[in-house]
């Protein structure tokens, strides 16, 4: 078996690196080959990158610029592809299914889209799904072949979003019929220039059976399909119409300039929601551009997806699952006034309260000067009862479930250990794209578990892991995946795919673990790997450094003599989700400033955090304020009133740990006996809503 070192320099170094490393063999015969690569490479790619190679290749399958060759475009890329230029992967792959100047082999083309998928590259996901739903190459396998979509799709790869879409729309594959999720998929997909996409919609709309008939949307749809070259759209019922292209508006500099710096701020995050939602206004109602429902339905999506609940109805109504006619919220007044764009053609109702300026409100002190009223705001729950509310049983959101499922799993606050119901909710989540469930769900079913007398099923697992490693905050799944990737004693070991893994980790996710692997593997191959190898991963060691200081690794920082970030992704994401209103996400943002490890250690913005949380009904954050008035780890001088009562607090939303506090404090501060009802009340509760593993016995009142 090759060494790690040597399989990680297969994986992850330039191709001349690894044809090089290949030279290292103990045969004559090994050695010979790898020469015989080498020259051939150097003749044919002029010793460039495989990068260039691919793009040489492109060049010669097209004619672009040379004489169209596709027989010596398929071999440049066959040479690219070896030197995990993953787009020739899936180009050859395509010359090899359709047999175009090369022997047509579908086994062969299926290996090289697996292998593009494999790498991150969504279209060859969508090549490969094909071909599972049709049997070439690979045995049919339409739930492979919706898996592969998904995947695809996910990547925003226009022809998974079609043909996804198509089996959400009908219903197909053993996919339920979702026609929200169909259509969305479908405009991405016409977003993405699949003209077949964009005539699907149109019909939808022109036919009015699945959504709502609406002959503007139709013909607008219908006019896109048709300047993709789609001949059907242009003859379609409503030609007389689609011919005929929406005027675009008269913009001034001035205008053009103001709409141009909405879009960037909508792109790179800066009042992403709501600038992303005035896009979609202005491409909807063609202020400033010229009309397209596709971007509008595009830009609403986004702002529905950062927490802008206006936009979420727009979606429905642009995909036609509103009534016809259905009115929406115009954008908040003070938002727009900040971006200084006149929205008059754009919104005409009148717009309501900002959301921000309702969050700036003290809620201490509001709540302390309020009033009872018969319509008084109900008491915070307890966050597991709120999960259920909002999993319904899997059908609801993502989050919810993978935080129920855990807790049924532990079999604490208060609820019995349930391993079908609390697995089958995790698996519902991770594929709602919810990265903790499917990190949990992977690191579970990949070794098993003999106190919940669960079977190992590795494969089954990995699935998962790789899920959730492609997934938002999906570091800790992609740390776990190259974990049991790099098990050698495994079947399913992958040196290079463990170390992909920790790679996505630790750029995409900017997962502290995963960056300090990556380091590890790099410096012992830097210090012992054969000389070629190990310079080239000697020169990868300052990028890896260098990013693991951006997870906040202080070493590296050190070493570099560059300044510690102040956080990283998942904590900004926390801290979004905290100001959308989610208690729990306070809660763990509140933690993440007490550890200090993700991000600086402020009690100035810990502690409104942590009072945001724990008056939405999160007993972690509760705890936290408790220790804060007690005076741990620097916090206020003791406050037994606070302190009492957020312990309290924590207690009645099941937390094991606030009832705890509870009874100590009654003891140690209350000079009450361990007997006194009040204690052993907050000691039973205490162990009830303990995880069933970590209690020493039976709960006894």
């Amino acid at each position: 078996m090759p060494s790690v070192k040597l399989l990680f320099a297969w994986r992850v170094l330039p191709v001349l690196a690894l044809l090089v490393a290949c030279a290292h063999g103990s045969s004559d015969e090994t050695t010979s080959e790898a020469e015989q690569l080498s020259t051939l490479y150097q003749r044919t790619c002029g010793g460039r990158t495989a990068q260039a190679c691919f793009e040489q290749a492109e060049r010669l399958r097209v004619g672009d610029g040379v004489t169209k060759d596709e027989a010596r475009a398929a071999t440049l890329h066959e040479l690219s592809c070896n030197g995990d230029e993953r787009r020739a992967c899936v180009a050859l792959g395509v010359l090899k299914e359709e047999g175009r100047s090369v022997a047509k082999d579908e086994a062969e083309a299926a290996r090289l889209y697996a292998r593009g998928c494999e790498q991150g590259l969504p279209e060859g996901c969508g090549h490969l799904a094909l071909l599972y739903g049709e049997g070439r190459g690979v045995a049919k396998d339409l739930a492979q072949a919706v898996r592969f979509y998904e995947r695809g799709c996910a990547g925003d790869d226009g022809l998974s979003c079609n043909n996804l879409g198509v089996l959400k729309l009908m219903g197909g594959f053993g996919v339920a019929q979702d026609v929200a999720a169909g259509m969305g998929m479908l405009v991405q997909a016409c977003n993405r220039n699949v003209g077949v996409a964009c005539l699907t919609v149109a019909r939808e709309f022109d036919q009015g059976v699945r959504t709502r008939k609406d002959a503007r949307l139709a013909s607008s749809y219908f006019r896109t399909a048709c300047g993709m070259g789609e001949k059907e759209a242009c003859a379609a019922t409503s030609a007389a119409v689609a011919a005929k292209p929406e005027p675009t508006p008269a913009v001034t500099p001035e205008e053009g300039a103001k709409l141009e710096k909405i879009r960037a701020m909508c792109e790179t995050g800066v009042g992403l929601g709501m600038a992303c939602y005035v896009m979609g206004a202005a491409y909807e109602k063609g202020a400033s551009v010229a009309v397209n429902p596709g971007r509008a339905t595009m830009y609403y999506q986004r702002a529905c997806d950062h927490d802008v609940p206006e936009a979420c109805g727009d979606v429905r109504r642009m995909l036609g699952l509103t009534a016809d006619g259905a009115k929406t919220e115009g954008p908040k007044q003070s938002v727009l006034e900040s971006l200084q764009l006149d929205m008059t053609k754009v919104a005409p109702e009148k717009p309501k309260q900002s959301v921000l300026e309702s969050l700036r409100l003290d809620a201490g002190k509001v709540a302390a000067n309020a009033k009872p009223t018969a319509n008084a705001k109900p008491a915070p729950r307890a966050s597991v009862d709120r999960w259920r509310d909002e999993c319904q049983d899997g059908k609801g959101e993502g989050d919810a479930c993978a935080r129920l499922g855990e807790v049924l799993l532990e079999g604490s606050a208060g609820l019995q250990v349930d391993v079908k119901k609390g697995m089958q909710l995790l698996e519902d989540a991770c594929l709602k794209r919810t990265a903790s469930a499917c990190a949990l769900l992977g690191a579970l079913m990949v070794s098993g578990n003999d106190a919940l007398k669960v079977a190992p099923a590795p494969l089954v697992g990995l699935v998962f892991l790789e899920t959730g490693c492609e997934a938002r905050d999906g570091g800790r799944a992609c740390d776990l995946l190259g974990r049991a990737r790099l098990d050698t004693t495994r079947q399913y070991a992958s040196v290079g795919k463990g170390v992909q893994a920790w790679r996505n980790g630790c750029f995409t996710h900017e997962d502290m673990n995963s960056c300090v692997l990556l380091l590890v593997i790099t410096k012992k191959l830097a210090d012992s790997g054969p000389e070629a190898v190990s310079s080239d991963a000697r020169r990868s060691i300052p990028s890896i450094q260098a990013q693991a200081c951006k997870t906040r690794v202080k070493d590296e920082c050190t070493a570099l003599g560059l300044p510690m970030p102040k956080d990283v992704v998942r904590v900004r994401h926390l801290k979004e989700a905290c100001d959308a209103g989610d208690p729990d996400a306070c809660g763990e943002l509140a933690q993440a400033y007490q550890q200090g490890r993700e991000i600086d250690w402020d009690r100035a913005e810990e502690i409104p955090v942590a009072e945001q949380g724990c008056d939405g009904g999160s007993g972690a954050a509760c705890v936290q304020l408790a220790k804060y008035y007690r005076g741990v780890r620097g916090g206020a001088p003791l406050n037994l009133e606070a302190m009492l009562a957020r312990a309290g607090q924590a207690c009645s939303l099941k937390d094991s740990t606030g009832c705890s506090l509870k009874a100590r404090f009654l003891e140690e501060f209350g000079k009450l006996t361990a007997d006194a009802p009040q204690v052993r009340e907050a000691r039973y509760l205490a162990c009830l809503y303990l995880p069933e593993s970590r209690r020493s016995g039976p709960c006894a009142k």
